[in-house]
């Protein structure tokens, strides 16, 4: 052991070397980055420069972490240092980049292991946290209904609101006597009439705590309740804390779970990506755009012998207007492939057409197939093709998510109009859950050459959204799908993730839907659509939200309540409105309550701590059976689709459309009418040839043209995306090319050197 001493600023930083280190520093993640170094030939500066550039030159780290080190113990066998240090997530955050600079891993410690022991003889006296603890469980009936009804003992940290404290002042203040909780539970059942029978039936679970004075209510409704909990407080002695009924499981991904799947993430690591009488280990690596489609999507990525569809959203067969479908195109790619491969070398070569009998190239697959289909999210444009597709292809491996996977039955399949959810009961369904192989942000397969690699990450834009890194020897082909680069509550972008992505990309094939359009901060633009909304509140108008039911439409959902319910808690704003959601968001919302550990944002942490705010009163779900909360005041309704044009929004824009006083939205994008009419200033709607509507409502869409919130990324998203990535070219998909072209420009300024659109059906060798 050597102990050193190293002078940073006004500071002297004690240095220890040792020559090894325990194992409670080789982390997994140290195992992984250390290979990366071993098998990178990364060089391993000496400590004293590492240190003189960290903490003089590196602006990656921060100066209240360089500040606050107050040792560092280093292994130069290992290859770690160690920075105590009470801060260091930047260091964390920028490891890659760290071991790319410096040849070392960098790990961050609190404290160091002989303050450790310290601490270890001399324990401090903790005191023992006390756990919620049921004390008796039965049931209390009403009329028809039986009530769960618990006590409970050390009530949560959640029931201890400043509402809660200001009606326990009043209770003990006035010295309001406590009832017995029977004799609450019978008064306000049978006696008390200022609660409306309806709110009663409501109520699904009773907990009460009985040293705190507290009653929680689990109902569907509970407006009259809350509108009376002063009277209440003060008839009965106890704090009445009314909440909703938890939004439960995932019928569909129980289901889903239930089958067993071909396939694992070893599949791969078997398959040579060359033939193994090859003389070169080159891997080539193409792109065949199929489909370039605003509206539909799909590409043919070329490893070697292998061939990966990214997604497929593939129109099928018309045969009542004789047009074929998209699925001709992936049989021409695999008869042709040799062809393909044989001009574009040519065309590469620059090689004279007389020339082209001799002209071979070596390593052009014998027996090309399809070997997987990747889904990068579950939206129609990317997996209308999918059922079609395995009935072609029945033994192809899927890569997808799970959360991909069950949106995309929860939308494709006829599972919500089973009479059975316990099991998945479309045997073509079956077949796909059976070949998928889930990934998941993080997962890497390894292929059987070395150094050859996929990789997936987040890619924001919806719950189970995730980009591909194909990683072969030196080159890196990212697809990133569909992307947003920024948070939208409750879901993270990419842009916290891009870290784990090595650059540069040498390939980065892009979504360009919104590419050239500039959104502006989309804070500022939810800001504005809530202070319309807090406004038509305030006077008691009702309010339509038209949003995609996986993703907007949660979004929108979770940050209305979160911005009245702070305006109710802080400045007593009496007027809060309900929040009614259609049941197939509901049935997304189940999914992402189910899978939250694969959710990436706060929601995932709220879920796990048991302070879910999908289970909110405010919360309301309805169906075509149960419309009547359309003859109430003050709600904000979220339904879909966004453009109106089938299901059971058009019975919700009947109603709400009709008052000069309501209020409407159509978010994310609109393709077919009638929303696409009213947005171009239609004053009527047309459902059918017999089914007219004048539409009176203030439509926002019209009024503020500039307030878009769309989860495709803009330009300036774009911007970030290149920043972080740093690609040598960049290729569209999802829009037109004419639409795309100021874009090429705009990129070529941010410093790409060379921007391409992409030619339909046309192979393109990357490496």
């Amino acid at each position: 052991m050597n102990i050193e001493e190293f002078k940073f600023l006004n500071k002297t930083i004690l240095l220890e070397e040792k020559e090894k280190l325990g194992s409670s520093y080789k982390i997994k993640s140290y195992k992984i980055k250390l290979k990366l170094m071993v098998d990178n030939k990364i060089p391993q500066k000496k400590i004293f420069d590492v240190l003189n550039h960290l903490l003089f030159k590196d602006k990656s780290v921060s100066n209240k972490t360089k500040t606050s080190i107050s040792k560092i113990i280093y292994s130069q066998n290992d290859r770690i240092i160690i920075l105590i240090t009470p801060n260091g997530n930047d260091i964390i955050r920028n490891r890659d980049k760290l071991i790319r600079n410096y040849g070392w891993f960098f790990f961050i410690s609190k404290i160091d292991t002989e303050q450790k022991k310290h601490k270890k003889e001399k324990p401090k006296k903790k005191e023992e946290k006390k756990q919620e603890k049921t004390v008796s469980s039965e049931e209390f009936q009403y009329e028809d209904l039986r009530i769960s009804l618990k006590q409970k003992e050390n009530m949560r940290p959640l029931y201890h609101t400043k509402e809660y404290r200001h009606y326990l002042k009043i209770i003990k203040s006035e010295n309001i006597q406590q009832a017995p909780i029977k004799d609450v539970l019978d008064n306000l059942f049978f006696k008390n009439d200022s609660i409306p029978a309806e709110e009663k039936k409501g109520i699904r679970k009773i907990i009460y705590y009985k040293e705190e004075k507290v009653i929680v209510f689990k109902s569907l409704i509970g407006d009259e309740m809350y509108e009376n909990l002063e009277n209440l407080v003060k008839k009965y002695g106890w704090y009445f804390y009314i909440t909703g009924v938890p939004v439960g499981k995932s019928d569909i991904s129980i289901a889903i779970d239930k089958i067993e799947k071909k396939f694992d993430l070893d599949y791969f690591s078997d398959i040579p990506l060359i033939d193994e009488e090859s003389s070169s280990n080159h891997v080539r690596l193409t792109i065949y755009p199929i489909i370039l489609k605003p509206n539909h999507n799909c590409h043919i990525l070329g490893v070697g012998n292998m061939n990966i569809i990214l997604d497929c959203g593939l129109s099928e067969n018309d045969e009542e207007n004789e047009i074929e479908g998209d699925f001709r195109y992936i049989e021409e790619y695999i008869q042709n492939l040799p062809q393909f491969i044989l001009e574009e070398e040519k065309n590469r070569k620059e090689i004279e057409i007389e020339d082209s009998n001799e002209f071979t190239v070596e390593d052009i697959p014998k027996n090309p197939k399809i070997d997987a289909i990747f889904i990068s999210h579950s939206h129609f444009d990317h997996v209308s093709g999918l059922k079609e597709l395995i009935k072609i292809l029945p033994d192809v491996p899927v890569l997808c998510s799970r959360i991909t996977l069950d949106l995309y039955l929860l939308r494709d399949s006829n599972f919500l109009k089973q009479e059975n959810h316990e099991d998945i009961e479309e045997e073509e369904y079956q077949n796909i859950i059976k070949n998928v192989i889930y990934v998941e942000n993080g997962t890497k397969i390894d292929f059987k050459e070395k150094n050859c690699s996929l990789s997936f990450f987040h890619a924001g834009h919806m719950p189970g959204a995730l980009m591909m890194l194909a990683k072969i020897n030196k080159f890196k082909f990212l697809y990133t799908g569909d992307y947003t680069y920024i948070d939208i509550t409750p879901f993270a972008g990419t842009r916290r993730f891009l870290e784990q992505i090595s650059r540069p990309i040498d390939y980065l094939l892009i979504d360009g839907t919104a590419a050239k359009d500039d959104f502006g901060n989309i804070s500022d633009q939810f800001h504005s659509l809530i202070l319309f909304l807090e406004q038509k509140a305030e006077y008691g108008d009702n309010s339509l939200i038209g949003a995609d039911p996986s993703s907007l439409a949660i979004s929108f959902m979770l940050i209305f309540w979160r911005y009245f319910r702070k305006l109710q808690l802080r400045r007593g704003f009496e007027k809060r409105p309900n929040i009614y959601v259609d049941m197939m968001v509901r049935k997304n919302i189940q999914v992402i309550n189910h899978r939250y550990e694969y959710i990436y944002g706060p929601i995932s942490r709220l879920i796990r701590e048991k302070a879910n705010p999908f289970n909110s009163i405010k919360f309301r779900w309805f169906d075509n059976t149960n419309l009547n909360f359309l003859r109430k005041k003050n709600n904000i309704i979220i339904s879909h689709p966004p453009d109106l044009s089938y299901g059971l929004i058009r019975n919700i824009i009947n109603k709400i459309g009709r008052s000069p006083h309501n209020f409407v939205f159509l978010a994310g994008s609109i393709h077919d009418p009638p929303g696409s009419d009213l947005i171009e200033g239609a004053g009527e709607i047309e459902f059918s040839e017999t089914w007219k509507m004048p539409f009176r409502a203030f439509l926002l869409n019209t009024f503020a043209p500039h307030i878009k919130i769309n989860l495709h990324a803009d330009k300036n998203q774009l911007r970030e995306m290149i920043k972080n990535l740093v690609p040598k070219e960049v290729c569209f998909f999802h829009q037109s090319p004419k639409k795309l072209t100021e874009v090429v420009e705009y990129v070529k300024q941010l410093g790409v050197d060379k921007v391409s659109l992409p030619k339909k059906r046309k192979l393109l060798i990357l490496n």
